[in-house]
């Protein structure tokens, strides 16, 4: 009979995947306590509001370790007012940028930010891009330099994610607020619904995944299981499958 709860959510190469007991309507209230403890510390795993956390899904949904975060910066006579001015220059980037890559049979996609508020204070832009066109970026942005493009490996998902929202995050924005753009093409992670699956089942990563962060708590009434990783990096042109669970 199935008695827990799982759920899991894929985007790309990052897999989180939880088990859970439920609270059941005919449980005593010591159980239902219990129960309660561990059903929500899975609900807070699988489900995080936190912005950088809806980020670092959404890169890894659309990125691979091989793609670029650049970093667009101003000179003294092209440095804007603000941030609406400064937006009007990214979209100018973007749209050159759109062109050129159509032109090549490729599609664009993109996440970039707008950051002014540390260091110097200079208005910058912070972008992450497929790779390629490293040498054609610089021709593209005229309003002052590029500086020289970082693989996303570097930082990981999890950094860069954090890297992006510093800002919105030092300024304590509302839980969940957006602080970057993104192309309106970019692929969505997969979050599959939640499921009854037996109590015989555990949580199993793939032996050649790279398990980002593990968890698991238990009672006398209930357990919980969370288990976050990477997929290793697939070969050009081919898609990651998802893993399978075990009993």
């Amino acid at each position: 009979m199935a008695k827990q709860r799982y759920k899991r959510v894929q985007a790309g190469r990052l897999v989180r995947e939880a088990l859970w007991t439920p609270v059941f309507p005919y449980d005593t209230p010591a159980q239902r306590a219990a129960k309660s403890r561990v059903s929500s510390a899975a609900r807070k795993k699988i489900n995080q509001r936190l912005a950088w956390k809806k980020l670092m899904l959404l890169l890894a949904a659309n990125f691979t370790g091989r793609d670029l975060h650049v970093v667009l910066t101003y000179d003294d006579d092209h440095l804007p007012a603000n941030a609406a001015a400064a937006r009007k220059f990214i979209k100018r980037f973007l749209a050159a940028l759109r062109q050129h890559r159509r032109a090549k049979g490729e599609e664009l996609l993109y996440i970039y930010n707008i950051e002014g508020r540390h260091g110097s204070g200079r208005l910058h832009h912070h972008i992450v891009l497929k790779a390629g066109d490293k040498d054609v970026l610089q021709k593209l942005w005229p309003y002052g330099l590029v500086l020289p493009p970082h693989r996303i490996d570097r930082y990981g998902y999890s950094g860069l994610a954090q890297y992006l929202t510093k800002e919105a995050r030092e300024e304590s924005a509302p839980v969940g607020a957006r602080s970057w753009v993104g192309s309106l093409n970019l692929q969505k992670p997969a979050e599959a619904p939640t499921e009854w699956v037996p109590d015989s089942i555990r949580l199993e990563p793939p032996t050649n995944a790279y398990i980002l962060e593990r968890d698991e708590q238990s009672n006398e009434f209930g357990r919980f299981q969370y288990v976050e990783y990477l997929l290793p990096d697939p070969p050009l042109g081919r898609r990651v499958r998802p893993p399978q669970r075990k009993e």
